[in-house]
């Protein structure tokens, strides 16, 4: 069974499928702190730093769960 993903969660997903690492206070969707924090409970997404400076990227199992059906 594939896990379900808001819009939200998947605009975000979406914006990282190239797999580089990309500054949190830049991503062009309003991604909340707890969607952020979901998402990478969900091991669907990889942190690095912290503060201004936190960078997040697209592990392979956020591109399988881009695959869910949208919840």
């Amino acid at each position: 069974m594939n896990p379900e993903v808001n819009a939200i969660q998947r605009q975000v997903m979406q914006y990282l499928r190239s797999g580089d690492w990309k500054s949190v206070a830049k991503l062009p969707v309003p991604a909340s702190k707890g969607t952020l924090n979901k998402l990478f409970e969900k091991a669907w997404i990889d942190r690095r730093g912290g503060g201004p400076r936190s960078e997040i990227k697209l592990p392979p199992s956020g591109l399988l769960a881009m695959e869910a059906k949208i919840q």
